[in-house]
């Protein structure tokens, strides 16, 4: 079944990188007043004509939050703006390109960033339709509706996100590798791969800091589950280790960005075309020192919620606007479909709350709905998505950060694809995911706003 699995992804990608390509080639490319990675104007060597063909066929791929992904790979965090995007799969990329830069390939440093941010999204995404199939299987024991959470994964409403340059791809394989890691027996808990997980998690994306709570929720889990074997104040000191090693990798990060743009003894020296840039957008660049910004003064110095609200006016019920009254249309399907079965299914387990008000009844109920973690987690990012973000990034947002999506989805499907009608859940399931898939693609790759 995993290399069925696998098959399948490669082929949704296939289809998404012919689609891009097609669709470059046949509609002429909007030009918004957005970030664009600044680019030398050094002269590229004899093989220009190989960056041009890599930039004809992929150059579709790099728009929007690609931008600013490709830019953190090759400049690091030079602005200030940046400072919304993770480093986990910029600097992958960054360390992948310069190990094949050493190998003397006939192309810019530009183009091998651009090809090496796909392929690594291409990978990832195969490595994590299997891990949501295993996920899935390890949750029910169904290989049914396994394999429809992979199809429909496969070709999700977001799918274009995950093989253009973003971190969908990198977030999903690390937040199902950490839950499926959550899912062992506490004493088979394997420490290292739970720790690298989180990690992962959590210097990928900011919303990745929640899933903290699945290896304590699971680790408790045990706890009250089998609370008469008893857990070893070792397995106790190894889960906290872990947690906090993670952590620490996260904090390093954080003050690697607070020396870079706060502590006066920093400084930097940019390239001409960074600078020129900076100044012709208005950017605070990275090693001023002492014109630092307004968060180098808080006394928690997270740059994050400050480059969100100052660059992107994000913030609580800032983006409810007649103006974005599309985006909010865009995002409908997806907020509707998860606030929905989020409360049917939350509903029913306080119900369950209810009726078993005994700690041995407490435990039983603990022990049946395995699945509540997940949907609480599901139903808290569904949250934020509607009251806090950009409303159109909640499709995507929730496509890479939650199974519960896709297992949803997989309920409403039928026994086999033969039996789908278009005139049902299932059909209206089919008809949303391949529109999206399709007009969501062509109109990426062409910088046309999207969800």
């Amino acid at each position: 079944m995993t290399e069925k699995v696998t098959k399948l992804a490669l082929a949704s990608r296939l289809i998404v990188l012919v689609v891009q390509l097609m669709a470059n080639g046949a509609l002429p490319e909007h030009k918004p007043d957005v970030f664009r990675m600044p680019v030398s104007d050094e002269p590229k060597g004899c093989c220009e004509w190989i960056d041009k063909l890599v930039q004809r066929c992929f150059g579709g791929l790099r728009h929007w939050d690609g931008e600013y992904f490709l830019h953190i790979a090759k400049n690091l965090y030079s602005y200030e703006n940046t400072l919304a995007f993770y480093p986990l799969y910029p600097v992958v990329v960054r360390h992948v390109a310069q190990a094949l830069e050493l190998v003397g390939l006939p192309l810019s440093p530009d183009s091998i960033l651009l090809l090496v941010a796909i392929g690594l999204n291409v990978w990832l995404f195969c490595e994590s339709a299997n891990l949501l199939f295993q996920l899935t299987h390890r949750m029910f024991n169904d290989l049914n509706k396994s394999w429809y959470a992979a199809l429909i994964y496969c070709f999700n409403p977001a799918t274009i996100f995950f093989t253009a340059a973003y971190s969908e791809s990198f977030f999903a394989y690390a937040s199902f590798s950490l839950m499926l890691e959550c899912l062992k027996p506490t004493d088979h808990f394997r420490f290292l791969r739970l720790g690298a997980a989180l990690a992962a998690c959590l210097v990928c994306r900011s919303n990745g800091l929640i899933t903290v709570g699945f290896p304590l929720y699971f680790f408790a889990r045990q706890l009250l589950v089998k609370s008469k074997e008893g857990t070893s104040c070792w397995q106790m000191g190894k889960m906290v280790l872990t947690i906090l090693g993670a952590l620490g990798i996260l904090h390093t990060y954080y003050f690697y960005i607070y020396r870079l743009y706060c502590l006066p003894s920093t400084t930097a020296i940019h390239p001409k075309h960074i600078v020129d840039y900076a100044e012709e957008r208005k950017y605070l660049i990275s090693g001023r020192g002492s014109e630092g910004s307004p968060w180098c003064q808080y006394t928690l110095p997270f740059p994050y919620t400050y480059v969100q609200s100052h660059y992107w006016d994000v913030g609580f019920l800032r983006y409810y606007k007649w103006k974005q009254l599309p985006n909010f249309l865009l995002a409908l399907p997806m907020l509707s479909f998860m606030h929905w079965h989020c409360y049917d299914y939350l509903r029913d387990f306080i119900r369950s709350v209810w009726a078993k008000v005994t700690p041995s009844g407490y435990r039983e109920l603990v022990k049946e709905h395995i699945t509540f973690p997940f949907v609480l987690h599901a139903a808290f990012l569904t949250l934020i998505c509607t009251v806090f973000v950009h409303i159109q990034v909640s499709t995507r947002l929730l496509a890479s950060a939650t199974p519960v999506f896709y297992w949803f989805a997989a309920d409403h499907m039928p026994k086999t694809l033969a039996q789908l009608k278009l005139r049902s859940k299932a059909g209206a399931l089919f008809i949303w995911c391949t529109t999206y898939s399709l007009v969501g693609t062509v109109l990426f790759c062409n910088n046309y706003p999207w969800t």
